[in-house]
Protein backbone atom coordinates (compact mmCIF):
# COMPACT_ATOMS: atom_id res chain seq x y z
CA UNK A 1 0.00 0.00 0.00
CA UNK A 2 1.61 3.31 -1.19
CA UNK A 3 2.61 5.56 1.92
CA UNK A 4 -0.47 8.19 2.07
CA UNK A 5 2.36 11.08 2.81
CA UNK A 6 3.88 10.61 -0.29
CA UNK A 7 0.51 9.97 -2.11
CA UNK A 8 -0.16 13.72 -1.56
CA UNK A 9 3.26 15.01 -1.80
CA UNK A 10 2.89 12.97 -5.58
CA UNK A 11 -0.21 14.30 -6.35
CA UNK A 12 -0.90 17.71 -5.22
CA UNK A 13 1.32 20.69 -7.05
CA UNK A 14 3.24 23.23 -4.49
CA UNK A 15 1.32 25.87 -6.60
CA UNK A 16 -2.61 24.59 -6.67
CA UNK A 17 -1.91 24.44 -2.77
CA UNK A 18 -0.54 27.81 -2.18
CA UNK A 19 -3.28 29.05 -4.38
CA UNK A 20 -5.77 27.20 -2.61
CA UNK A 21 -4.66 29.14 0.41
CA UNK A 22 -4.19 32.36 -0.59
CA UNK A 23 -0.31 32.67 -1.46
CA UNK A 24 -0.10 33.78 -5.21
CA UNK A 25 3.26 33.93 -6.05
CA UNK A 26 3.99 36.84 -8.97
CA UNK A 27 7.71 37.52 -10.63
CA UNK A 28 10.39 35.11 -9.99
CA UNK A 29 8.15 32.25 -8.23
CA UNK A 30 8.24 34.98 -5.06
CA UNK A 31 5.71 35.80 -2.55
CA UNK A 32 5.02 37.42 0.97
CA UNK A 33 5.39 35.05 3.27
CA UNK A 34 2.40 33.89 5.21
CA UNK A 35 4.39 32.86 7.86
CA UNK A 36 5.98 36.06 8.98
CA UNK A 37 5.61 39.77 9.11
CA UNK A 38 7.06 39.88 5.53
CA UNK A 39 8.01 43.31 4.36
CA UNK A 40 9.35 42.08 0.94
CA UNK A 41 8.97 38.90 -0.83
CA UNK A 42 10.97 36.35 0.41
CA UNK A 43 8.68 33.43 0.14
CA UNK A 44 10.04 31.07 -2.92
CA UNK A 45 8.42 29.07 -5.02
CA UNK A 46 10.01 25.68 -6.75
CA UNK A 47 7.23 24.36 -9.08
CA UNK A 48 9.84 21.82 -10.54
CA UNK A 49 10.77 20.28 -7.30
CA UNK A 50 7.62 20.89 -5.70
CA UNK A 51 8.69 22.62 -2.88
CA UNK A 52 9.07 26.11 -1.52
CA UNK A 53 11.48 28.06 0.96
CA UNK A 54 10.94 31.39 3.11
CA UNK A 55 14.73 33.13 3.12
CA UNK A 56 13.42 35.40 5.77
CA UNK A 57 11.68 32.62 8.45
CA UNK A 58 13.90 29.94 7.19
CA UNK A 59 11.34 27.03 6.54
CA UNK A 60 10.30 25.22 3.59
CA UNK A 61 9.61 21.71 2.16
CA UNK A 62 6.61 20.30 0.89
CA UNK A 63 3.12 20.89 0.62
CA UNK A 64 2.60 19.11 3.80
CA UNK A 65 5.54 21.22 5.53
CA UNK A 66 3.25 24.42 4.49
CA UNK A 67 0.28 22.98 5.73
CA UNK A 68 1.92 22.21 9.19
CA UNK A 69 3.40 26.03 9.29
CA UNK A 70 0.22 27.58 7.51
CA UNK A 71 -2.10 25.81 9.71
CA UNK A 72 -0.32 25.26 13.26
CA UNK A 73 -0.65 21.33 12.41
CA UNK A 74 1.30 18.12 12.59
CA UNK A 75 2.23 16.40 10.08
CA UNK A 76 -0.42 13.71 9.85
CA UNK A 77 -3.27 15.91 10.47
CA UNK A 78 -1.64 18.21 7.99
CA UNK A 79 -2.00 15.09 5.12
CA UNK A 80 -5.46 15.15 6.21
CA UNK A 81 -6.71 18.27 6.16
CA UNK A 82 -5.53 18.25 2.19
CA UNK A 83 -6.34 14.98 1.38
CA UNK A 84 -9.83 16.94 2.72
CA UNK A 85 -9.28 20.11 1.41
CA UNK A 86 -8.41 18.34 -2.57
CA UNK A 87 -10.95 15.32 -2.13
CA UNK A 88 -8.41 12.97 -2.39
CA UNK A 89 -10.20 10.08 -0.52
CA UNK A 90 -7.44 8.64 1.02
CA UNK A 91 -8.25 9.33 4.67
CA UNK A 92 -10.49 11.36 7.23
CA UNK A 93 -10.05 14.37 8.71
CA UNK A 94 -10.69 15.56 11.88
CA UNK A 95 -8.10 18.51 12.95
CA UNK A 96 -7.01 18.98 16.60
CA UNK A 97 -8.74 21.90 18.57
CA UNK A 98 -5.07 23.73 18.53
CA UNK A 99 -5.15 23.68 14.62
CA UNK A 100 -8.83 24.94 14.41
CA UNK A 101 -8.12 27.88 16.53
CA UNK A 102 -4.99 28.90 14.82
CA UNK A 103 -6.68 28.62 11.06
CA UNK A 104 -8.78 31.74 11.30
CA UNK A 105 -5.80 34.20 11.99
CA UNK A 106 -3.62 32.74 9.68
CA UNK A 107 -6.00 32.78 6.99
CA UNK A 108 -6.80 36.13 8.45
CA UNK A 109 -2.94 36.96 8.00
CA UNK A 110 -2.39 35.39 4.30
CA UNK A 111 -5.29 37.52 3.19
CA UNK A 112 -3.66 40.93 4.35
CA UNK A 113 -0.06 39.85 3.26
CA UNK A 114 -1.96 39.28 -0.09
CA UNK A 115 -3.25 42.69 -0.21
CA UNK A 116 -0.30 44.39 0.86
CA UNK A 117 1.04 43.12 -2.43
CA UNK A 118 -1.81 43.99 -4.58
CA UNK A 119 -1.19 47.23 -4.00
CA UNK A 120 2.19 47.25 -4.78
CA UNK A 121 1.88 46.15 -7.79
CA UNK A 122 -0.84 48.81 -8.20
CA UNK A 123 1.40 51.40 -7.03
CA UNK A 124 4.26 50.26 -9.52
CA UNK A 125 2.09 50.28 -12.40
CA UNK A 126 1.09 53.86 -11.92
CA UNK A 127 4.39 55.04 -11.48
CA UNK A 128 5.03 53.62 -14.71
CA UNK A 129 2.20 55.23 -16.13
CA UNK A 130 3.04 58.79 -14.53
CA UNK A 131 6.86 58.44 -15.88
CA UNK A 132 5.13 57.83 -19.07
CA UNK A 133 3.12 60.28 -19.11
CA UNK A 134 5.86 62.84 -18.25
CA UNK A 135 7.88 61.66 -21.26
CA UNK A 136 5.42 62.30 -23.92
CA UNK A 137 4.82 65.97 -22.33
CA UNK A 138 8.46 66.58 -22.19
CA UNK A 139 8.32 65.32 -25.79
CA UNK A 140 5.67 67.49 -26.59
CA UNK A 141 6.92 70.58 -25.43
CA UNK A 142 10.61 70.05 -26.99
CA UNK A 143 8.92 70.13 -29.61
CA UNK A 144 6.50 72.98 -29.85
CA UNK A 145 8.96 75.22 -27.65
CA UNK A 146 11.89 74.81 -29.19
CA UNK A 147 13.98 78.34 -30.35
CA UNK A 148 13.29 78.36 -34.00
CA UNK A 149 15.47 81.81 -34.66
CA UNK A 150 18.41 82.73 -32.82
CA UNK A 151 16.49 85.83 -31.62
CA UNK A 152 14.11 83.73 -29.75
CA UNK A 153 17.23 82.15 -27.49
CA UNK A 154 17.03 84.61 -25.17
CA UNK A 155 13.82 84.08 -24.06
CA UNK A 156 13.65 80.35 -24.46
CA UNK A 157 10.25 78.79 -22.42
CA UNK A 158 11.19 77.16 -18.75
CA UNK A 159 9.66 74.06 -20.19
CA UNK A 160 11.71 73.62 -23.09
CA UNK A 161 14.69 73.66 -20.70
CA UNK A 162 13.26 71.28 -18.42
CA UNK A 163 12.55 68.95 -21.68
CA UNK A 164 16.14 69.25 -22.42
CA UNK A 165 17.21 68.88 -18.86
CA UNK A 166 14.48 65.82 -18.06
CA UNK A 167 13.80 63.37 -20.93
CA UNK A 168 17.38 61.25 -21.30
CA UNK A 169 16.69 60.63 -17.35
CA UNK A 170 13.27 60.15 -17.14
CA UNK A 171 13.62 57.26 -20.19
CA UNK A 172 16.20 56.06 -18.48
CA UNK A 173 13.95 55.71 -15.12
CA UNK A 174 10.96 54.35 -17.55
CA UNK A 175 13.63 51.62 -19.00
CA UNK A 176 15.06 51.13 -15.40
CA UNK A 177 11.13 50.14 -14.23
CA UNK A 178 10.32 47.84 -17.05
CA UNK A 179 13.12 46.18 -16.68
CA UNK A 180 13.26 45.58 -13.10
CA UNK A 181 12.12 42.26 -11.15
CA UNK A 182 10.22 42.48 -8.22
CA UNK A 183 13.50 43.18 -5.66
CA UNK A 184 14.47 45.96 -8.22
CA UNK A 185 10.83 47.62 -7.98
CA UNK A 186 11.18 47.61 -4.33
CA UNK A 187 14.62 49.47 -4.65
CA UNK A 188 12.65 51.60 -7.00
CA UNK A 189 10.18 52.59 -4.66
CA UNK A 190 12.80 53.02 -1.91
CA UNK A 191 14.88 55.18 -3.94
CA UNK A 192 12.26 57.47 -6.46
CA UNK A 193 9.22 57.48 -4.40
CA UNK A 194 8.66 61.08 -3.58
CA UNK A 195 10.69 61.77 -6.68
CA UNK A 196 7.48 60.04 -8.80
CA UNK A 197 5.21 61.50 -6.63
CA UNK A 198 6.58 64.96 -7.84
CA UNK A 199 6.38 64.29 -11.38
CA UNK A 200 2.96 63.17 -10.63
CA UNK A 201 1.85 66.45 -9.62
CA UNK A 202 3.27 68.14 -12.18
CA UNK A 203 1.64 66.08 -15.04
CA UNK A 204 -1.18 66.72 -13.24
CA UNK A 205 -1.01 70.43 -12.95
CA UNK A 206 0.31 70.94 -17.00
CA UNK A 207 -2.28 68.44 -18.04
CA UNK A 208 -2.07 64.81 -19.18
CA UNK A 209 -4.26 62.25 -21.62
CA UNK A 210 -4.12 59.81 -17.72
CA UNK A 211 -4.77 60.57 -14.35
CA UNK A 212 -1.60 61.72 -12.70
CA UNK A 213 -2.56 61.01 -9.16
CA UNK A 214 -0.53 58.54 -6.99
CA UNK A 215 -2.63 56.22 -5.60
CA UNK A 216 -3.15 56.55 -1.59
Amino acid sequence: MEDPFEAIKGTLPITKVLEFYGVEAKRGNKALCPLHNDKTPSFTVYPEQNSWHCFGCKSGGTVIDFVMAYCGLDALEAAKKLDADFSLGIFGYEPSQGGLKKLPEARKQGQAYKGLANAFEAYMNQAFIILCDYYHLLMDWKAALSPKTPDELDSVSPFFVEACHQTDYIGFLIDCLQCADYDGQIQFYKTHRKEVEAIAANVKRHGSGRKADMPA
